[in-house]
């Protein structure tokens, strides 16, 4: 009898569904931690059951191109880009889509759209200057990554962009300069 007195006051565990927003967290999290395979699985159902959903479409799409998937990648950023049409971050991120699948003319259209609402977007200007090196579309190429190395001049990265360019334009000696300077950005190793 105490028993069942009892166990009427007795707390029962509570079960409830997650928030979309809870979700999305979710997912992200596992994102962010590298597990892009069960992540694209949790942002699918989440564009699956709201599909109007920009962040999970951006989401899966970046998922998408951690998994290699491309062309499925530019299916949900394109999605992602009729919800909200002028994503700077969606734009980036077709381009890397369409530079992967070897459609370069897609991906410079990409990251030039990303540039016109983001002049300042170092990200689109390095993936243009990029791509423009993979068109050979050099003396394009050696402009931005120029205009790169004026506000970032300690980026390593971009030196050696500016000393591959210069090289395959066949001018050395200032490929060698861009390379000494390139030594001074280097930490000393003692060997």
């Amino acid at each position: 009898m105490l028993r069942t007195f009892f166990n009427k006051f007795r707390k029962k565990p509570r079960t409830r569904e997650l928030s979309v927003g809870e979700y999305l967290v979710d997912s992200i999290y596992l994102f962010e931690n590298g597990d892009y395979t069960a992540a694209g699985k949790q942002f699918q159902q989440i564009t699956q059951a709201f599909p109007e959903h920009p962040l999970a479409h951006l989401m899966l799409g970046r998922t998408l191109i951690e998994l290699k998937e491309y062309k499925a990648a530019i299916d949900s950023l394109s999605k992602h880009m009729q919800i909200v049409p002028n994503s700077v971050e969606a734009m980036i991120y077709l381009g890397l889509a369409y530079y992967e699948c070897d459609e370069t003319e897609l991906a410079e259209e990409k990251f030039e759209q990303a540039m016109q609402f983001r002049e300042n977007s170092m990200l689109a200007r390095e993936n243009l200057a990029i791509t423009r090196i993979r068109s050979g579309e050099l003396e394009e190429a050696l402009d931005d990554l120029i205009a790169l190395h004026e506000v970032e001049p300690s980026d390593t990265g971009i030196v050696e962009l500016l000393v591959l360019t210069l090289g395959r334009l066949g001018r050395w000696q200032a490929a060698k300069q861009y390379v000494h300077q390139m030594d001074g950005l280097q930490p000393e190793f003692d060997v």
